[in-house]
């Protein structure tokens, strides 16, 4: 039925007043309330009725006769039902000592014509109407002297379970005898009736009825939708701000999962308020509650993990796996197998959860602290309604426990509103601190990029010196944007040149201003020895460590060391090198045997030794930083020393762009050096030649 604009603001008034009206038509009559018989509707002896008046409208309560099974004679206003047992509307047929059936139930009530009469004085002669309230999901079909006169959206030749508001169907009277109601009810074969599918039964005026049912639509949607849909519209915002921040930052996958989630909570609330407003069926409500809560539970681990950057992730899979497929159990007709599991997925889920989420927290992510307080008591409150649920289902509770409800006026929701608003607060509250935490981040590595590019122009020379002797070439490519590694290349006054590629432990500013610090005090090194200047830089750099604050104050603080490795190349070919732990250089494919020592800032007493050799014409001296053979692969296999050594006489571009492609993990430098010194050629032929 549907309600205009004005009648929905009428329909808010009068649901208030219903709720304290409706707190008298349960209950019995109070002192000044009219009783059946003062309002002159007599009971007849076979089947006495309580019919009681309520402001226009008669309350049918008792006593119905009742039979379960379903018979389309049962209609027939002519039916000896003398033999049916009577039941009260008020109370539930359990207490009235029936069994619990499921199907088909058929309730019916005669009125004599005195009571017809009483009743239609009292609604001023105007039309009758029945008002028949049905049970949850109960569907109903409503006959009047033989004649079906209305029936819930649910009640047709396929029934389906819908939750419907009361029906109101036309009361007309029989023109001699009794006037006979029948009503026939109907529930699922998965739903075990114990109350008994009609609720109650109201008679009176027939406007009165419509708006009566009116109401009931009002109060359908305070107690079904209302507050779901609230919740849900939050999540949808949330969810649709994850999508934001992770296009803003695709680097934070946890930002996708988290609006998945949220858009997981959103179906659920959807489906409650459709299946509430009675526009699904019950089985459709099932199916699709059964995919979006396991569906939320698989997407909430996964933003878990991103979240809290679990490594260990084995046992999360298995349990995402699990209640992936446990809806299966649900469509393979085992039902109550089913409902064990689930509840038992629901508890291992809430706990492996909270038990991330404070593992996190105490590894030192403080925006897992924020979540994982909220997150355990919403858990927990949802869980214990699904448990409480399942226990009242089983009878081991009684039935008022399965469902607390709370009230804001004349909204109604329950413990899973609860939860689920709860868990949403701390969504909020996780993702505004955790875009203050990134932005602070982002502002202070924009500072050490600013910092990072002057220190880069120190230790990497845009441009190399090139004479008539030699012919230069360099490769490099730092894993985050500035690293450790360095090398410089200075010309002697005897057009030797003097070169120096090292590598400083650790990545980023860090290892740049160790570097730094090592390449200034290189450019102040008077003596040119490759020995004597890899002693000095190893003097440099331990008095650097061992004295925090004097270049970058809290980078320089931490223990470092440098492998490093010092030539001098003549002229004529001659070559001095010393090494403090880097990999030796590569002459024309082949690796150069040098003396090995230890890197610098390890010990202060450290020695090193200079091998001496002679290049010939066209010969090519690469030397490379260890980024080159620790490259590795997806399947974990490093690019290593046979690959480096057959591609160690290519170009320095060549040989640095192949690690990269194969898996760059660390800085990566290579510096090749082609001697092209005809003194060197004529000093071999002169050589030859004696």
């Amino acid at each position: 039925m549907r309600i205009n604009r004005r009648a929905a603001g009428q329909l808010f008034l009068r649901a208030v007043l219903c709720s304290f009206l409706l707190s008298g038509l349960w209950a019995a009559p109070s002192e000044g309330q009219q009783t059946p018989k003062q309002a002159g509707v007599a009971s007849p002896n076979s089947a006495p009725t309580t019919a009681v008046p309520l402001h226009g409208a008669v309350n049918l309560d008792g006593q119905w006769k009742f039979h379960t099974g379903d018979d389309p004679l049962w209609a027939d206003p002519a039916l000896d039902d003398t033999t049916w047992p009577a039941v009260n509307l008020s109370q539930t047929l359990v207490e009235q000592g029936f069994d619990t059936y499921s199907g088909y139930g058929w309730y019916r009530l005669k009125l004599q014509p005195e009571q017809v009469a009483a009743i239609s004085k009292m609604a001023s002669s105007q039309e009758l109407a029945l008002l028949v309230t049905g049970n949850s999901a109960g569907q109903v079909d409503v006959y009047v002297n033989g004649l079906e006169a209305g029936h819930t959206r649910g009640m047709t030749d396929a029934p389906a379970e819908y939750l419907s508001p009361p029906v109101v169907a036309p009361l007309n009277p029989a023109s001699s005898g009794p006037t006979v109601i029948a009503v026939r009810t109907w529930a699922g074969p998965t739903i075990t009736i114990s109350r008994g599918l009609l609720q109650r039964v109201d008679v009176g005026a027939a406007n009165e009825m419509g708006l009566r049912q009116s109401m009931a639509v009002g109060r359908q949607w305070n107690e079904n939708v209302i507050a779901g849909s609230v919740v849900t519209f939050l999540f949808i915002c949330v969810a649709v701000l994850g999508g934001f921040l992770y296009l803003a930052q695709r680097n934070h996958q946890e930002y996708l999962w988290l609006s998945l989630m949220c858009l997981a909570v959103a179906a659920t609330g959807s489906a409650d308020a459709a299946y509430g407003l009675g526009k699904v069926s019950l089985g459709a409500y099932r199916v699709l509650t059964v995919f979006s809560n396991h569906l939320f539970m698989a997407v909430t681990l996964e933003f878990i993990l991103h979240f809290t950057a679990t490594k260990s992730r084995r046992f999360v899979r298995a349990v995402q796996i699990a209640v992936i497929v446990l809806p299966l159990l649900y469509f393979v007709h085992l039902p109550q197998l089913y409902q064990v599991l689930s509840i038992v997925a629901e508890v291992l889920f809430c706990g492996l959860v909270t038990v991330l989420l404070y593992y996190a927290w105490r590894g030192g992510r403080k925006e897992a602290g924020v979540m994982v307080v909220p997150f355990f008591l919403a858990a927990m409150a949802d869980s214990a309604d699904s448990v409480l649920s399942y226990a009242a289902f089983k009878h081991w509770l009684p039935d008022t426990f399965a469902s607390h409800k709370f009230h804001f006026g004349p909204v109604v929701f329950g413990i899973g509103t609860v939860a689920y608003t709860v868990f949403l607060l701390s969504l909020i509250a996780v993702i505004l601190y955790r875009f203050i935490h990134i932005s602070q981040d982002e502002q202070k590595s924009a500072a050490e990029i600013s910092a990072a590019k002057s220190v880069q122009a120190l230790l990497i020379p845009t441009q190399l010196p090139s004479n008539k002797n030699f012919m230069l070439e360099s490769a490099y490519l730092p894993v985050h944007g500035v690293g450790g590694d360095f090398f410089q290349v200075l010309p002697l006054k005897d057009d030797s040149l003097l070169i120096v590629v090292g590598d400083v432990s650790g990545k980023g500013l860090q290892a740049a201003m160790n570097s730094s610090t090592l390449v200034g005090a290189l450019r102040n090194e008077l003596s040119h020895d490759p020995a004597t200047v890899l002693k000095h830089l190893n003097h440099v750099l331990i008095g650097a460590v061992a004295s925090p604050g004097t270049a970058v104050k809290e980078l320089d603080c931490a223990p470092c060391y440098a492998t490093c490795l010092c030539a001098r190349v003549y002229p004529d070919g001659t070559t001095s090198i010393a090494n403090a732990g880097h990999l030796s250089p590569y002459r024309d494919g082949r690796e150069v045997a040098v003396m090995p020592s230890l890197p610098l800032g390890v010990i202060a007493e450290a020695e090193y030794e200079a091998t001496t050799f002679q290049l010939n014409r066209g010969d090519r001296l690469v030397f490379l930083s260890d980024g080159v053979v620790e490259a590795q692969n997806d399947q974990g296999e490093l690019f290593g020393f046979e690959r480096t050594q057959q591609v160690s006489n290519e170009s320095a571009r060549y040989i640095a762009q192949t690690a990269k492609h194969f898996g760059q993990t660390d800085d990566i430098t290579v510096l090749s050096l082609y001697l092209a010194s005809r003194t060197a050629q004529a000093q071999r032929e002169e050589l030859a030649y004696r």
